[in-house]
């Protein structure tokens, strides 16, 4: 039933990024994560960062725009196609090196080992099973160089949307809230960051918990976490 839930997400992303124009802009946590670790790089264009789960283009459009080596792993044909439109028509198209689309559970694997940077996750892992994230984790692991970053931010408990019957650890479908009509969605808890988050080959630098409560009584919660992988 999980795998189907997944599966169904393919459809239900695509019909959302071909019936809705968002997404344009980057989120704060993106950019002070890029420059407290990048932006005195002497030449940019040799960071090569990932983006797992890219969307329509923000944070491509962003770290392009920045001078950086951008790449990435979509898995809905709209959002592809949504990206590089844009990037053409903003003239940045050059430093996206590669877009992949599909499930990014098996494409990361054509990527080379110790080759990126840093590697990215915007509210993106969270629609896959605690087990499969563990196991694209692990594969991150292995595309990151040594001292290599990785930024994931995704939804903590008591997030709005998180209240209905679990269809698996820690996940629903939500009924209600922001996530309502996206399919399949997992929160974590902060021992699910710790166990996703702070293997053995990769430790936690910083983390840290982003609240929105919303004038119905609603909180919007998700973590931020910093890691990096170890020598």
């Amino acid at each position: 039933m999980v795998n189907d839930l997944e599966g169904a997400n393919s459809e239900i992303w695509e019909k959302i990024f071909l019936e809705n124009e968002w997404g344009k802009y980057p989120e704060s946590s993106l950019i002070r994560f890029v420059a407290k670790n990048f932006y005195k790089h002497p030449n940019r264009v040799d960071v090569k960062i990932l983006e797992l789960g890219s969307g329509p283009g923000a944070n491509l459009w962003y770290l392009t725009r920045e001078g950086f080596s951008a790449y990435a792993i979509e898995f809905t044909k709209t959002a592809t196609e949504k990206s590089i439109k844009r990037l053409e028509l903003e003239g940045t198209i050059k430093n996206l090196q590669e877009i992949k689309t599909g499930d990014y559970s098996i494409l990361i694997d054509e990527f080379p080992d110790d080759y990126f940077d840093a590697v990215i996750d915007m509210e993106s892992l969270y629609c896959n099973s605690f087990e499969k994230t563990k196991l694209i984790v692990g594969k991150i692991i292995q595309k990151l160089k040594n001292n290599g970053k990785f930024l994931s931010v995704t939804f903590a408990e008591n997030c709005w949307g998180f209240e209905g019957d679990e269809v698996e650890y820690h996940a629903v479908v939500a009924e209600d809230g922001p996530l309502k009509g996206k399919g399949y969605s997992r929160y974590s808890t902060r021992q699910d960051i710790e166990a996703l988050y702070g293997t053995q080959n990769l430790k936690i630098v910083n983390l840290e918990r982003i609240e929105k409560h919303l004038d119905n009584g609603k909180v919007i919660s998700e973590w931020v976490v910093e890691s990096i992988k170890a020598c």
